[in-house]
């Protein structure tokens, strides 16, 4: 007897009014229906037949975005279109799931602002066809939006450097400190202080739908310098924050929307040995990245594969904020010690015999745990020479993590999954497909929900350093192939 397995998915979308108007422009009053700043409206009725919600994350992109389309019909207590009611900037928040029956509450895929609102009509092979569509992001959106500039006319009541320290007594109340530190007083100083005022715009903050972000800051090492800061040249919060966050190599900076709010997510690459046994770097246990169990019978369709496009053997790391600061000991220690430490010639993976010499270069905008001072501003003596010390030893161990993370690239599978609706699936998690009589992990980079009534929810997911081909390998033949038993599953 076969077995149907029975899915119910259920999907909420709720706007609530984060802008009020008395006016359109130059005076010219609007309908009372505007002033509504807290209205709650439910969307997801809306939806249709023909509409769609698409909610995308990335660990790797500033900010998560939505598209929801909905039939153009009236809003009856407005007596109009939805088109009419909804602005940007307005707050948004879309749940779904694959299976409502187990929740309680449908889970939270993204809390956002509109950033735009689209009326449309066309005759189509269906007749009329009228919708309205949204877009925006998630509360990513805020610390792009929010830019940091030098201008000798800019307002010094209003500009951010009156609400950041460092740039208005730099060098005074702002010392080297360590990378989270920073990014938790920027948040605490300049971003969730913007989105009280964003509240207090409508004299009701009381009852303001916005939600201030919490910190989920996991990386324990890497200091920052202000004189490294100053020659940063202006741009968003984002901006800011990833020039110096060593996102490149060994960090991840992203928004994670959780039901108690919105958070920033700052941590080591939660990269897995090729073994699966154990993390490349050193991250917290407790706090790992959630692991989601699927089958085949989950997957709709997939494609993986490899490639020599990431294969390196000549790793080296540079800290050119740093190198202001010290000695040209600092260009000099390339040519000391073992070179073994940067040229990897007896690893098979990355043979220069059969890959030819392929370098991977990335610079540290990082010192390590030990700096004590801003360089340029520590005396001569024992303490200068333990800072160097210490900063040559942080490349060193830079160096390393790049490699451990790199050596094993032409194994690593990359590609993308499409999947049944699973809410559970998100950016930054690990997919372990059991096929046949394997287990293999996904790293998932981004991942994109996508819930059509009467269609389908469906889950696409990005994905890096998947162990099957790793897996396949260690098969034997006959009943035991990895090809038979994954025939056998199906």
């Amino acid at each position: 007897m076969q077995h149907i397995r029975d899915r119910h998915p259920a999907i909420s979308v709720k706007l609530r009014k984060n802008v009020g108007r008395s006016t359109v422009a130059g005076g010219i009053p609007v309908s009372d229906r505007f002033s509504g700043v807290n209205r709650t409206i439910d969307v997801a009725p809306f939806i249709g037949d023909h509409g769609v919600v698409r909610v995308t994350k990335s660990v790797r992109e500033a900010s998560g975005n939505f598209v929801v389309e909905l039939t153009d019909k009236i809003e009856s207590s407005a007596q109009d279109s939805l088109y009419g009611l909804i602005e940007p900037m307005d707050v948004i928040e879309i749940r779904m799931t694959g299976e409502a029956y187990k929740n309680a509450t449908i889970p939270i895929m993204l809390r956002g602002f509109v950033q735009s609102v689209r009326r449309v009509q066309a005759m189509t092979s269906r007749g009329p066809e009228r919708k309205v569509v949204i877009t925006g992001h998630d509360y990513g959106k805020i610390w792009q939006i929010m830019q940091i500039f030098w201008m000798p006319n800019s307002p010094q009541s209003g500009n951010l450097i009156t609400s950041f320290p460092f740039f208005s007594q730099f060098g005074v109340t702002f010392n080297i400190q360590l990378m989270s530190d920073f990014i938790s007083q920027v948040f605490d100083q300049i971003v969730n202080p913007y989105i009280v005022n964003m509240g207090d715009i409508s004299g009701r903050a009381d009852t303001s739908p916005l939600l201030e972000i919490q910190k989920d800051l996991q990386v324990l090492e890497g200091k920052i310098s202000p004189y490294g800061i100053a020659g940063w040249g202006g741009g968003s919060i984002y901006g800011l924050l990833s020039s110096f966050a060593d996102l490149n190599g060994w960090n991840e900076l992203f928004i994670e929307d959780r039901e108690d709010g919105p958070y920033v997510v700052y941590r080591p690459n939660p990269f897995r040995t090729a073994d699966s046994k154990s993390f490349v770097q050193d991250i917290n246990l407790d706090r790992a990245p959630a692991v989601i169990d699927i089958g085949l019978d989950d997957v709709i369709a997939y494609e993986v594969g490899r490639s020599d496009e990431g294969v390196a053997n000549y790793y080296w790391v540079d800290a050119p904020r740093f190198t202001l600061n010290y000695t040209e000991s600092i260009r000099a220690f390339a040519y000391s010690g073992n070179p073994d430490s940067f040229f990897i010639q007896n690893y098979g993976n990355v043979d220069p015999r059969l890959y030819g010499t392929r370098k991977m270069q990335i610079d540290t905008q990082q010192g390590g745990n030990q700096e004590s001072d801003n360089g340029n501003g520590s005396p001569l003596g024992a303490a200068r020479q333990t800072n160097e010390d210490d900063f040559l030893g942080w490349m060193s161990k830079r160096r390393q993590q790049l490699i451990d993370q790199n050596k094993d690239n032409v194994v690593f599978e990359e590609g993308g999954f499409r999947l049944k609706g699973n809410e559970n699936v998100k950016a930054g998690t690990y997919l372990r497909l059991t096929h046949g009589n394997m287990r293999s992990y996904y790293y998932v980079v981004a991942v994109s929900h996508e819930f059509r009534p009467f269609g389908a929810y469906a889950t696409m997911v990005r994905v890096e350093r998947g162990t099957g081909f790793i897996d396949r390998s260690q098969q034997g033949g006959g009943n035991a192939s990895p090809y038979w038993g994954e025939i056998a599953q199906k």
